[in-house]
């Protein structure tokens, strides 16, 4: 997605770029789903794993599009999960925190936090965080599990960091 297509006061979003970022972040999944779902019932088992974003379980400033997006992409994952376990298929989704995978210059880093000082955990992740629990769910061990968000965001969403561009005022140690 295009930076400038992140931030935007909601009177500014065009349809073109509601649409795009609708296209890029929820359509995507559902067409992959979608075309991955019949051979694998037709084969009685497989496994479909989307990338949501945290920012798919709360509001961030201006970031309508995304937030909106993503949010689709869990529920989309919990209606695959429950629609296809019939058929031998778990869906479940993986839901990264701050992550920075985008140009630094982008004005989406404006709001988004240049350190991890302010997580419980010290430090912000990296995309390779993703594959240990991506292979998880790929693997047999993860057969039970569907409808699921695995959530990797150094504890973020569970200390209540809401992403302001602000880091709050508190000790991390006693």
């Amino acid at each position: 997605m295009v930076a400038d297509n992140v931030l935007k006061p909601i009177w500014e979003i065009t349809d073109d770029d509601w649409e795009s970022a609708m296209s890029v972040n929820l359509s995507g999944a559902f067409y992959c789903a979608r075309a991955a779902a019949k051979p694998m019932a037709d084969a009685g088992k497989g496994k479909i794993i989307n990338v949501a974003s945290g920012f798919g379980l709360r509001g961030g400033r201006d970031i309508y599009m995304y937030c909106t997006s993503k949010g689709g992409v869990i529920q989309l994952t919990r209606v695959l999960s429950f629609s296809l376990a019939r058929y031998g298929i778990t869906a479940n989704s993986i839901v990264p925190g701050f992550i920075p995978t985008i140009d630094p210059g982008a004005e989406i880093n404006r709001t988004l936090p240049q350190s991890g000082d302010f997580l419980p955990t010290g430090k912000l992740g990296k995309p390779e965080d993703l594959g240990p629990i991506a292979v998880f769910l790929s693997s047999d061990a993860s057969d039970y599990m569907t409808g699921e968000m695995f959530i990797l965001d150094g504890a973020g969403l569970a200390a209540g960091i809401t992403p302001t561009g602000h880091a709050p005022v508190a000790a991390l140690e006693p």
